[in-house]
């Protein structure tokens, strides 16, 4: 499972050098539902927006101002195979996740115009080629710290799991404004950081 934070852009897409204003009038909210509505009705798995903005418990990224590169990167599986669509062009991070949004619908239009086959031999275009060309292995997977490792400081034992996310909130604040790429910091570490938050959500506020 890709992680949303940092953008993972495709190795076989060039960077836009020359961004223009953007066509779309839309929210940055509204744009993620629609990449997900249009994933969901693909039938896609495993969908994860990756970008340079921050993420919510649910690891998907949220607005943000003055984000340094407003890229997205959209990867999922479709008929076994990994799919990654990708969009820079314009200035604001909403205006290129809305581009994606409305380049998965049109290609799903195509099946439902009647041309048979079409939407698959379209999609085996955006098929993802791995990190260093197509015999490349997968590279090995970093092991995990631990998340109060990660937040660090003291987690007594007498707090209760509310207190101890309210802690692990205010510690992961701090650390994610002096790590995030944005501020000059580390990616790796703010990746660690959202990473750590999630799994410290998850243990101590389970839905």
């Amino acid at each position: 499972m890709r992680s949303p934070f940092p953008l993972q852009w495709p190795d076989d897409t060039p960077r836009t050098k020359h961004r223009r204003n953007s066509i779309f009038q839309t929210s940055f909210a509204s744009a993620r539902e629609h990449v997900l509505r249009q994933c969901d009705l693909l039938g896609a798995a495993n969908v994860v927006i990756t970008s340079m903005l921050p993420t919510n418990r649910l690891g998907q990224p949220i607005a943000a101002s003055n984000v340094g590169d407003p890229g997205i990167a959209v990867w999922f599986v479709l008929d076994g195979q990994e799919r990654v669509f990708a969009c820079d062009r314009w200035y604001k991070p909403e205006a290129n996740l809305q581009a994606i949004a409305k380049t998965l619908e049109a290609m799903r239009g195509v099946e439902r115009w009647g041309v048979a086959g079409a939407q698959k031999r379209l999609f085996a275009g955006f098929a993802a080629l791995p990190p260093g060309g197509c015999d490349a292995p997968d590279p090995p997977a970093p092991s995990a710290r631990p998340w109060r490792e990660v937040l660090g400081g003291a987690w007594p034992a007498e707090l209760g799991a509310a207190e101890l996310l309210v802690i692990a909130k205010t510690r992961h604040r701090a650390a994610i404004a002096k790590a995030h790429p944005d501020a000059g910091g580390d990616t790796a570490l703010a990746a660690e950081l959202n990473a750590a938050l999630d799994q410290a959500v998850a243990e101590l506020a389970p839905l």
